[in-house]
Order: structure tokens, then C-alpha cells, then sequence
């Protein structure tokens, strides 16, 4: 079993870690799920059927632990409300590259702009992205079916969307990540 493991290993670890890099934004993070996907791989290599689907075997479980977590309620934190200086102290380690400066000081103009969504809206955003429910948990506690409950995320975020796109030029990178951002009216106190 050792054997087969560090077999494994080899084949995929740099295709693997590529494949996993390129949908988390972080590389500490990469690496755990790395390490992740190889514990369920170790755990489950009995399973396998197919020696010779070896490859897509263990890039499947790789897909499903990227599913589990992008899904985990601890990926869905609250997002600051306060201004970058008020935040630094939390994020000094990330203050030192340019694209987590962007993003901070961008995640504190989401707070008042979810404010500002219809209240059916920013009642189903609230829920989904700042408490951290799946649409699921919120539809059960509105007391609404499941599409009606998507259906207002969905409204919520494209609202949300345009407010934002009102207030800044943002500039992405090819992760959908935050690299920089311009205020179109830096006056205005709307933004």
C-alpha cells in the first residue's frame, strides 16, 4: 500500500498541485488540499477498480474535495466593513502584496451596498454570503421553496453587481481575483 501511494505520488503531484493552484487564490491553501486529496487517495486506493483510470480516478477525488471546500461554511466569512487601516492589524500578513490591499479596501464598500440592495435581496445575500447558510438553510428559514430562494441570490448579486460596477473600475485577474480598483467618483460618499 506504502508502495502504491508513493506511486501515485509521482505520477500526478505537480499536474495535481498545477490543477489545484489554479482554483484556490492561495498557495498554502493549494497545498492543503493537496495533501488532502492524497490523505482520500491513501484512504480509498482500495477502492479503485480500474488501475489502469488511475489518473482520472484521483483527479476526480481532487474535484470533489475542491467542491467540499468552496461549500464549507468556514469558506464563507463575513466580509469587513470597515475601512483598510481599520483592518490591517487582522491582515498584516497579506498587506504586503498589492492585489490583497485591493481587495481589502474593496470588501469594505460591500457592506453598505447590500444595504442599499431591495430587502427581499438583501435579506437572501445577507443570508448566503454573510452568515454563511446555504440557499437550503436560508429558503427553509424564509419560508420559501429553493428556486425562489436562488432566484433572489441571484437578483441580489447582479444588484449588488451593478452597484459596484456604478462605484469602481475594477481590474481582475485571470482567477476573477482583485488586483486593483479605481473609484469612478472619488467624491461621491455613495461608494
Amino acid at each position: 500500500m506504502e508502495h502504491r501511494a508513493a506511486e501515485i505520488w509521482q505520477q500526478v503531484h505537480e499536474r495535481l498541485r498545477a490543477f489545484i493552484a489554479k482554483r484556490v487564490g492561495n498557495e498554502s491553501e493549494a497545498d492543503d488540499l493537496l495533501q488532502e486529496v492524497f490523505m482520500r487517495v491513501h484512504r480509498h486506493i482500495d477502492e479503485l477498480r480500474e488501475p489502469d483510470r488511475l489518473v482520472s480516478w484521483v483527479f476526480q477525488i481532487t474535484r470533489h474535495v475542491l467542491i467540499d471546500y468552496y461549500r464549507a461554511p468556514g469558506r464563507r466569512r463575513e466580509l469587513p466593513s470597515g475601512s483598510a487601516e481599520d483592518m490591517a492589524p487582522m491582515h498584516s500578513d497579506l498587506l504586503e502584496e498589492p492585489e490583497a490591499v485591493a481587495g481589502l479596501e474593496l470588501s469594505g464598500c460591500l457592506r453598505p451596498m447590500i444595504e442599499r440592495l431591495q430587502p427581499e435581496y438583501r435579506q437572501a445575500v445577507t443570508l448566503i454570503e454573510l452568515e454563511g447558510l446555504t440557499q437550503k438553510q436560508a429558503a427553509d428559514r424564509l419560508g420559501l421553496s429553493l428556486p425562489g430562494m436562488k432566484s433572489r441570490v441571484q437578483r441580489g448579486r447582479k444588484q449588488l453587481k451593478m452597484l459596484l460596477e456604478e462605484c469602481c473600475v475594477i481590474e481582475l485577474d485571470g482567477r476573477n481575483g482583485v488586483i486593483d480598483f479605481e473609484h469612478r467618483r472619488p467624491d461621491s460618499p455613495s461608494c
